[in-house]
């Protein structure tokens, strides 16, 4: 997981989210370098796109679709982080699968609450392993 911010809050978010071995795998991006590279999304413009309210309407209808928002948002109370550059404070994220230079996968998050499929990802993820390891 490739984050803005610093190294040491990074593994503080880890440790407050009770991700076990989290601070293995989060790389911190305090100067936006990967995400300027990946021509993420960004700008106040994305916190107000449709796409945000119907992630959440198609949370409501979901069955149980609030539960995980709401284990997640409890984790959230205290981890209140101001990132490094106030510009980032817009950044919307993305979902990508690489192997070397090559990218099996790219998802660009649209807007607040809009993201990948995460078992569809993690599918696609251990299809390419599969793969290379078939190789």
């Amino acid at each position: 997981m490739v984050s803005i911010g610093k190294a040491e809050v990074g593994k503080e978010l880890m440790s407050h989210l009770e991700i076990p071995n989290g601070a293995d795998f989060v790389f911190a991006d305090p100067e936006n370098a990967l995400y300027d590279d990946l021509d993420l999304n960004s700008g106040i413009s994305t916190l107000m796109k449709p796409a945000t309210a119907f992630s959440f309407r198609d949370r409501l209808f979901k069955p149980d679709g609030l539960k995980d928002l709401g284990v997640v948002l409890k984790k959230w109370n205290k981890a209140v982080y101001i990132p490094p550059k106030q510009s980032q404070a817009f950044n919307q994220g993305g979902t990508f699968i690489f192997d070397g230079a090559r990218t099996f996968y790219a998802y660009y998050d649209e807007s607040t609450a809009v993201h990948a499929d995460a078992e569809q990802v993690l599918e696609m993820a251990v299809d390419v392993m599969n793969t290379r390891a078939g190789a």
